[in-house]
């Protein structure tokens, strides 16, 4: 049985159709065009043939140079509008996260100086309670006990001794019960 070939007119249609859709009219491309018939070296002939036909240019039929020319351009200033618009995106994301972190530190160092501030003016209640003998009980255990100083001098060592198991009554400790009421 005879096989029937690959025509002429077959392979300028898919040659057409591929340059239609904005790809080159390789061999590989037009077989797989046609099915994954024919075979490369016909193809190839034919496809030489049809250059030949249409004034021996290298590039697409009927397109000229200029033209090639001003299709490239528009194709990289489309690219370059894509890059850039993703870029300006991408730039208002990172600058809206980086106003919200801001806000967020702000906020929390206002919290903070709220804190210091409310402290601040109980170690100064204190200060003045125990240095006109308002309540004076739980300062005067904390001054009578032997060979330690009272006050806020040692005030560090309260605070690694608050935090173990020694619980004594002391100045630190009345202002962080305060602290908690």
């Amino acid at each position: 049985m005879a096989r029937s070939g690959l025509t002429k007119s077959q392979v300028r249609e898919a040659r057409d159709r591929l340059v239609a859709e904005g790809r080159h009219p390789s061999v590989d491309a037009v077989r797989h065009a046609l099915g994954d018939s024919g075979s490369k070296s016909t193809i190839h002939k034919y496809l030489k043939e049809l250059r030949a036909e249409d004034g021996g240019a290298d590039a697409v039929p009927g397109m000229r140079r200029e033209d090639t020319g001003r299709v490239l351009h528009a194709l990289v200033d489309e690219v370059a509008d894509r890059l850039h618009a993703g870029f300006d995106e991408r730039m208002r994301q990172l600058r809206a996260a980086h106003d919200q972190a801001l806000l967020e530190r702000d906020h929390e160092l206002a919290e903070l100086r709220s804190t210091v501030a409310t402290l601040t003016a109980r170690v100064k209640q204190l200060e003045l309670e125990a240095q006109f003998g308002a309540d004076e009980t739980p300062l005067r255990h904390w001054q009578d006990r032997g060979g330690v100083p009272g006050g806020f001098v040692h005030f560090d060592n309260n605070l690694l001794n608050s935090r173990s198991t020694v619980r004594d009554i002391s100045p630190f400790d009345l202002i962080r019960a305060a602290a908690r009421s």
